[in-house]
């Protein structure tokens, strides 16, 4: 056998040669304690296709929601810097042609359990000096804790081993370095390993809400939708009076284009618990489904359809006819398809204008809060016009790309490649003197960002073509920071760029 104390392999005698214990009086390692937790799954998460959002999107744990209710700032200039993960989760996608929609749910970092200040290991019938080594190894450990240091594999494998020897006295350190370690890989985008890191957490401390609120997080945060449901119920059940799992639970839902089931699970928890965040979360979810009282649903495989089924019947066929053209363009265009159907709700003028809030040149919304695309359709026949096509071609555009880059891609590269599925080029829509004065940045408010938006999204692709465009909203999606994503596919930050496309203009069309 190998001796348990310092690895000697292959003792036969009574005594290990390598460190002299008398190998009868050294209790065997306990096996470690399994607890199966249905809210995490066995196998590791589905990457959900980079889902809508992506909340986006970021830190560890479930939200900041008191921060997401207020309107985003209008699109009356380009981003000077393009944001991380967490910039870009709460910088909304634009209305059509102009003022962005509500901003998303921003996932916050969340709080880890306390480490205990001093830790004493159970008593063991080890040598004194052994127990004194471990002691020593627990208190290193819980200063690396409180001290914020970088959790390393050979620090788990410490916990792991005093974990194995002394039971439930090191439970507290191992579950905050699992949960330290986790919240690392999560920042580097490496879910699996970050999602196993949770799970062993909840092994250990099986009693914890502090693994399942961060899971629950992840699994929004890469858009897995239903299994984040499952986890953020076992989390409601655990901790009824928290109220991060709700609203966890809530989103989800919504997600899932099952808002009457999150209205109604937030409207359960705040009958026993205030909450603000909990409300705002309710009502921003009542307000966006509001309008779509009495609307008739249909669903089909890529799309669920919302409209007015005594009025808008035909022109409802028609609508999906035409979104699923698009739909089989894009993921031809993007080579990606998502995986979960986008809800499209056909409104009257008047209840799109007044309960949307989109200004009144704004001809369709996709919002990327709850990934819907929202449309006015009053006075529309079956035969739509080129204007209408164009409208669902753009906003379907938006749902890929957010889908694709997990809600990382900028407003410029959003508004850019809606523009450029339509077919439009700025050369086309301008004249010499307008292109002059797009070139010295003269053409104000939200025309000149989409315009600035079309041109800069052309120069990218002129540089590396559809492909790489394909490439860099993947490498949004996979580091969470679409500066990093530039530099990895065009050798250059978005800054960097950004001039780059100023200059050329300017030296092409400045006077």
């Amino acid at each position: 056998m190998d001796c348990p104390r310092c690895g000697e392999p292959d003792v036969s005698g009574p005594e290990c040669s390598g460190c002299g214990v008398i190998l009868a009086k050294v209790r065997q390692p306990r096996e470690r304690q399994r607890h199966s937790s249905p809210a995490f799954p066995e196998d590791p998460p589905r990457r959900a296709a980079s889902p809508v959002l992506i909340l986006v999107g970021v830190g560890a744990a479930i939200w900041a929601a008191w921060r997401v209710f207020a309107p985003g700032p209008a699109a009356e200039s380009p981003t000077a810097e393009a944001p991380s993960r967490a910039a870009a989760a709460s910088d909304p996608i634009s209305s059509r042609k102009g003022n962005p929609g509500p901003s998303l749910l921003v996932p916050s970092v969340p709080s880890p359990p306390p480490t205990p200040t001093d830790v004493a290991l159970e008593p063991s019938a080890r040598p004194a000096e052994t127990v004194a080594a471990d002691q020593a190894t627990a208190d290193r450990l819980g200063a690396l804790l409180r001290a914020g240091r970088p959790v390393a594999a050979a620090h788990l494998q410490q916990a792991e081993e005093l974990y194995e020897r002394h039971g439930a006295s090191i439970t507290g350190v191992l579950e905050a370095l699992l949960l330290d370690a986790a919240a690392r890989e999560r920042k580097a985008q490496r879910y699996e390993e970050t999602i196993a890191l949770l799970r062993r957490a909840a092994d250990v401390a099986p009693g914890s809400i502090q693994p399942l609120k961060a899971h629950v997080s992840v699994l929004l945060e890469i858009g897995d939708w239903r299994q984040a449901e499952v986890s953020a119920r076992a989390a409601m059940i655990m901790a009824p009076d928290d109220p991060e799992p709700a609203q966890g639970f809530a989103y989800a839902l919504v997600r899932q284009n099952r808002s009457p089931e999150a209205i109604e699970a937030l409207e359960s928890f705040l009958d026993e618990h205030e909450n603000a965040p909990t409300r705002a979360l309710l009502q921003r979810i009542q307000g966006d489904v509001a309008p779509e009282a009495g609307l008739r649903e249909e669903r089909i495989a890529h799309f669920h359809l919302r409209y007015d089924g005594d009025t808008h019947a035909a022109v409802g066929r028609e609508v999906l006819r035409v979104l699923d053209r698009h739909y089989a363009t894009l993921i031809r265009t993007f080579d990606h398809q998502p995986t979960e159907p986008i809800p499209v709700i056909l409104l009257s003028r008047e209840s799109y204008y007044t309960e949307t809030g989109a200004p009144a040149w704004s001809g369709g919304r996709y919002d990327s809060f709850d990934g819907r695309v929202r449309l006015p359709i009053g006075g529309l026949t079956t035969s739509l016009t080129p204007e209408i096509d164009d409208t669902l071609l753009h906003e379907l555009t938006h749902a890929f790309v957010a889908d694709v880059s997990r809600g990382v891609a900028t407003r410029e590269i959003q508004e850019g490649l809606a523009q450029l599925l339509e077919g439009k080029r700025v050369e086309d829509l301008l004249s010499d003197a307008e292109l002059a004065a797009l070139a010295e940045g003269r053409i104000p408010g939200a025309r000149g960002f989409y315009l600035a938006s079309l041109s800069f999204t052309q120069h990218l692709v002129a540089q590396r073509g559809q492909g790489g465009i394909n490439d860099l909203l993947v490498a949004m999606a996979e580091t969470g920071n679409a500066n990093t994503a530039f530099e990895r596919v065009y050798g250059r930050n978005f800054e960097s760029l950004r001039r780059d496309w100023e200059t050329r203009l300017r030296h092409r069309y400045g006077r």
